[in-house]
């Protein structure tokens, strides 16, 4: 038991020095962390609490904002809710406009064609019976005389006309059908065809002239038939190699279409010009013709400006691609005649949504046109509604993909990234459109 006691009492000794290592370990140990706490600048207890107040105040602060934001956001999502019902709106109100504005020009032109219609009747039939019944018997043998002499003259200056012309045209058509059984591409005399050709044209456009200001407005057949005829004629002039001039005989045609006839002329006459006339045929060919044959500046605007009126018909807009109007636009755009802005007006006209937009576009893929366009990228004077209309159409036309060979040819596609780089994020829509170009040619 002595030793048991013994054992534990000294147990107990070892058991208590180990207590006082423990807390002189502990003792060392606080104040070493109250030197780090004072070195690194760590808060006591009593700095936390002064700063506590402080901070809570802060959060206070900062929750009432975050509300306000989140108030303001909700109302800012209010506003552009507002914002895009009213662009809505105002899209409908534009299309409706739109719609308004196009119903008006077609009233108009209605209204325009049955004017026309009615001074052309009323041309035709004359002055009224009872203006005409109380000069009858004063005037008559006058009237008589003066219409014997006024038909005979118009016989003698339209007879030798009319005959040449008729012989002229019945050897094209002998020859024509004699050169399909014998063999193509010789004419007669063992001549190369196109010179053949390019002979009777600058024959036959002198006498059509003539007979182009001898028929009046009565034969309108007539009158359809020679304005196809002048046209192919001057077609097959302007696509022919050699450098022909028909100056005077050109600038005659070009005044027959553009002017009404003059009342002195004996016979009836034509009270407005040919490109006015009811026929929408008509009007067309004569247009183009005029747009080929004059270079008076004001002469061209004028036409220019009633193309423009006239394409509103869908109509009017298969006979301009059908006669080829987009290579007169083309020769006009090129030879710098009748400015920028009608003229790529008038094309842009013809790119909108119709049945014929397949044929124009059709037109436009040829070699010309993108070496128009391409001129026209570089012109100092392009302004930029002009070249914002001019990359709707070029936009349609990168999406035919036999076109892509021609943009390269061109230079159009550099051209066009060269814009792209360089344009105003500002002009959305030209942005839209030239990215659109890129995008299809890959």
């Amino acid at each position: 038991m002595m030793t048991i006691y013994e054992q534990l009492k000294a147990e107990r000794y070892s058991q208590q020095r180990w207590e006082r290592k423990l807390q002189q370990r502990e003792r060392r140990l606080m104040q070493q962390e109250e030197e780090a706490v004072l070195m690194l600048g760590i808060p006591l207890p009593a700095e936390e609490e002064k700063h506590e107040r402080p901070m809570s105040q802060l959060l206070e602060v900062l929750r009432e904002k975050s509300k306000e934001n989140r108030r303001l956001k909700s109302s800012c999502d209010t506003i552009k809710e507002l914002n895009d019902g009213m662009k809505k709106q105002l899209n409908k109100v534009n299309e409706q406009n739109k719609k308004l504005q196009s119903q008006s020009q077609r009233v108009l032109a209605r209204l325009e064609n049955l004017q026309k219609k009615y001074e052309h009747s009323t041309a035709l039939r004359g002055p009224p019976k009872s203006s005409v019944k109380s000069t009858v018997c004063i005037k008559a043998s006058q009237k008589e005389t003066t219409a014997d002499s006024g038909n005979a003259s118009i016989k003698r200056r339209s007879g030798p006309t009319r005959l040449k012309l008729l012989t002229l045209l019945l050897d094209w058509v002998v020859d024509g059908q004699t050169a399909g059984s014998e063999g193509k591409g010789i004419g007669r005399c063992g001549l190369p065809s196109e010179l053949v050709l390019n002979e009777r044209c600058l024959k036959v456009l002198p006498l059509l002239s003539d007979q182009l200001q001898h028929t009046p407005l009565s034969e309108a057949d007539l009158l359809l038939n020679l304005l196809r005829l002048i046209h192919w004629a001057l077609r097959r002039l302007d696509s022919s190699t050699q450098h022909l001039a028909l100056s005077a005989t050109l600038r005659r045609i070009g005044e027959e279409a553009s002017k009404p006839e003059e009342a002195d002329r004996p016979g009836p006459c034509r009270r407005w010009p040919l490109s006015c006339s009811p026929c929408p045929h008509t009007r067309i060919l004569s247009t183009l013709i005029i747009l080929r044959t004059v270079t008076q500046a004001d002469v061209l605007a004028q036409a220019l400006e009633a193309l423009r009126k006239e394409l509103t018909s869908e109509e009017s807009r298969g006979l301009f691609v059908h006669y080829a109007g987009v290579s007169v636009l083309l020769s006009m755009l090129q030879a710098g005649r009748g400015g920028l802005h009608t003229p790529v007006d008038v094309l842009m006209q013809l790119s909108e949504q119709s049945r014929y937009l397949n044929p124009f576009l059709e037109a436009c893929s040829c070699e010309e046109f993108f070496q128009m366009a391409s001129q026209l990228l570089k012109n100092p004077r392009l302004e930029f509604p002009a070249l914002e209309k001019l990359s709707i159409l070029l936009q349609k036309l990168s999406s035919i993909r036999k076109n892509r060979r021609l943009f390269e040819r061109s230079s159009l596609r550099l051209q066009i990234q060269e814009l792209d780089y360089n344009a105003n994020q500002a002009h959305t829509f030209l942005c839209l459109n030239l990215r659109s170009i890129l995008h299809n040619l890959g």
